[in-house]
């Protein structure tokens, strides 16, 4: 199989790594440039003020530290939010976690005052006064009803909204993830845009939660999309979010692929972007033909003979469509290993192999078939003439192997797609035993 896991690691590098510039949208308020003067005892060189949006964190400003002093100054426009102030290098900032010498202060109203790192104190800013207190000053145990306190006197103020959807939640240690994130998202106001540029986190975390091991099937991941999704929000934190998910589920994994179906057919499109609409319809449209209920065409290849096969006339009560490459590692490794499983089992599990080589190497092919003597299933190459279509974009062959398991008693209805060998053997071993 040629590795997909790669695309995988770069797609959660780009998601957690540093951006150069702040996300600026007309749904973001924010304020004309800053002037954070800070005072530190400490022998900092120098200080980074990061910016956030959704789970990206990026450099905003950096500067020199002299004689225990340092100013964050600029004139642009920037986003109102939580910021970061640090004295780690920029290759260590990654994601969101605030180290001891770190300091978030809010850009909102106050876009210019003092700020002491020794002793928390803040001239000017009435907003960061109070998140310092409930941040740095409250015992861990205590935030989430300090923040609760801070909600019910200043409802509409932005740091209680930052400070209910950072520390707001209720919850307990080894609560599931889709037990915390529903905790998250019920104390996130999503109809607060400014909140995309704070380190929230059911923001910082989405990415890694969706595809964690508790939202392993897909109901789950449905229902949690749909509590998320169905509440009231900004359309820069619905885009956000539908974005989000569609582009971290979208790794080539067939388990998601209903619920990309869901979350494109249920909520609008508007998060998609401009001129791109046509390549998630057709993206789409290729998934509904290959998930798990849908109905396979009939499908034509030929033999090392050049005489066409077709899958119709296949009578066993299931097929296993086996796409492979004879070129690829894991093709070589788990080929014989299904072939083996043929031999032993065909008969009495009442299946067939419909194995098509896809890559037209037609040596490579006829000398891996010859070593492995494969010609007792029925065994086809694309080098040996034209399909009736093309099973590589049909089927979204990105990697190989690609295995579908075929129902040809319910008008060859696909059961299962890219599972491994071992849970097609315990599909049949379950299967004959409720016979």
């Amino acid at each position: 199989m040629k590795n997909t896991y790669i695309y995988i690691i770069v797609l959660l590098l780009c998601l957690t790594g540093l951006q150069a510039q702040p996300v600026i949208t007309p749904d973001i308020p924010s304020v004309k440039g800053y002037q954070v003067k800070v005072k530190t005892t400490q022998p900092y060189k120098t200080l980074y003020l990061t910016g956030h949006y959704g789970s990206q964190r990026y450099i905003l400003d950096s500067v020199a530290v002299r004689k225990g002093k340092a100013t964050f100054k600029s004139k642009a426009a920037t986003p109102c939010g939580v910021y970061t102030i640090t004295p780690n290098k920029p290759e260590q900032i990654t994601s969101h976690v605030l180290r001891n010498n770190d300091m978030d202060i809010i850009l909102n109203k106050d876009n210019k005052f003092v700020l002491n790192m020794q002793d928390l104190t803040m001239e000017v800013s009435e907003e960061n006064r109070l998140m310092h207190d409930i941040i740095y000053k409250t015992p861990s145990e205590e935030q989430s009803l300090r923040s609760r306190e801070v909600k019910e006197t200043a409802p509409q103020a932005f740091v209680s909204k930052y400070l209910m959807a950072a520390y707001g939640a209720k919850t307990k240690p080894g609560m599931s993830y889709p037990n915390l994130m529903r905790q998250y998202a019920s104390v996130t106001d999503l109809t607060e845009p400014r909140l995309l540029c704070a380190p929230t986190p059911l923001f910082t975390h989405l990415e890694y939660t969706l595809t964690s091991d508790d939202f392993q099937y897909t109901d789950t991941l449905i229902r949690f999309m749909d509590f998320l999704l169905n509440r009231p929000a900004a359309p820069a934190v619905r885009n956000y979010l539908i974005s989000t998910i569609f582009q971290t589920l979208d790794v080539h994994n067939p388990d998601y692929d209903p619920v990309l179906i869901h979350l494109y057919d249920k909520y609008d499109h508007s998060w998609i972007e401009e001129g791109r609409e046509g390549r998630y319809k057709r993206k789409i449209d290729n998934l509904r033909k290959i998930v798990p209920g849908a109905q396979i065409p009939e499908l034509i290849s030929h033999d090392k003979d050049g005489k066409a096969h077709s899958t119709n006339e296949i009578k066993n009560k299931y097929t296993v469509l086996w796409f492979w490459d004879p070129d690829c590692d894991h093709c070589q490794e788990m080929t014989p290993v299904l072939h083996k499983m043929y031999q032993e089992n065909a008969d009495k599990w009442d299946f067939e192999v419909f194995a098509v080589e896809v890559n037209d190497d037609h040596d490579r092919w006829m000398a891996f078939s010859n070593q492995h003597q494969l010609w007792d299933w029925t065994n086809l190459s694309t080098s040996m003439g034209d399909q009736n279509l093309d099973f590589i974009e049909y089927f979204d062959i990105m990697t190989t192997p690609v295995i579908f398991l075929i129902d040809n008693s319910n008008k060859h209805t696909i059961i299962a797609r890219q599972i491994t060998l071992n849970e097609l053997e315990h599909f049949f071993e379950t299967n004959q035993e409720k016979k």
